[in-house]
């Protein structure tokens, strides 16, 4: 297959790896051209601007950091190959995304992604897609390359899930974060710790992951304080929107900006425990 993949972040460039590994043909841009030399060695086709993304690659796939830059992207392609959009974005800036697809005309799919850069690398991705069901069909092989797609039907229905889902994973590590003192003071053996909080039912995948981050003050990149909080946001003003209120989410968010506040806004989001330090 032929992939064009705009966006090569940390998402992006997992993404990039993992195909090039296959064995598919994979275009990239990106507009940090210092992320090219690793990939060019993989066998990357590094492009100047998105709008040389070749019109006969199967798929596009855009990994940016808004639904802006989506926008700013779609109006460049003038393509018939199908767009797998995996930008994480809210539901105005998805509508917006959408009267752009159905101006230029544009085979697109809306594709959330569930796991990080070592899942993008590995091809284990989880993906919650929305569009038109026969453009999905048609689609399957391409996604199965990236991981497993559960088809939900709209684009609003994909975009809403992956808030939730997200919001849902942020509010688990945060209150890990806030009993992370509790937890030191135990003095119990880190393996210890690990086993019989994993075999109770307090047991997740953040606690799984994030947890040993915290206990040994080792954090790597994930997913960021500041998309975290451009995420609860977005499920806060969606909910609002449906007369609903989310206060516990919202304590959440004003925790994200004080992380932000004191600098650690590009750090994972998992880092907010240091604010308990």
């Amino acid at each position: 297959m032929r992939f064009c993949i705009v966006g090569l972040g940390r998402m992006g460039r997992g993404i990039a790896v993992n195909l090039l590994g296959r064995g598919h043909v994979v275009y990239g841009y990106d507009v940090i051209k210092s992320v090219y030399q690793s990939l060019t060695n993989l066998g990357l086709r590094a492009l100047n601007d998105a709008s040389e993304c070749p019109s006969d690659v199967d798929y596009v796939i855009l990994a940016l950091p808004t639904g802006n830059e989506v926008i700013d992207v779609l109006k460049q392609l003038h393509t018939k190959s199908t767009i797998l959009d995996t930008t994480t974005m809210g539901i105005e800036e998805l509508n917006e995304v959408l009267n752009t697809v159905n101006r230029e005309g544009l085979n697109y799919l809306t594709v959330r992604l569930e796991g990080g850069p070592k899942q993008a690398e590995s091809g284990t991705l989880v993906m919650f897609v929305g569009g038109d069901e026969k453009l999905y069909r048609t689609s399957e092989e391409g996604l199965r390359q990236l991981g497993t797609p559960i088809y939900v039907e709209s684009h609003e229905q994909a975009t809403l899930l992956k808030l939730i889902s997200t919001s849902i994973i942020i509010a688990n590590t945060a209150i890990l974060a806030e009993l992370l003192p509790l937890i030191k003071e135990l003095n119990i053996n880190s393996d210890t710790l690990m086993k019989a909080l994993t075999m109770s039912g307090a047991d997740s995948a953040q606690l799984r992951t994030r947890l040993p981050w915290m206990l040994n003050n080792n954090y790597p990149e994930s997913f960021s304080i500041n998309l975290a909080k451009y995420v609860t946001e977005q499920t806060i003003k969606h909910a609002i929107n449906r007369g609903k209120t989310l206060p516990l989410l919202t304590t959440i968010n004003k925790t994200l900006e004080t992380a932000n506040q004191k600098g650690l806004g590009r750090k994972d989001f998992s880092e907010m425990a240091k604010l308990n330090q």
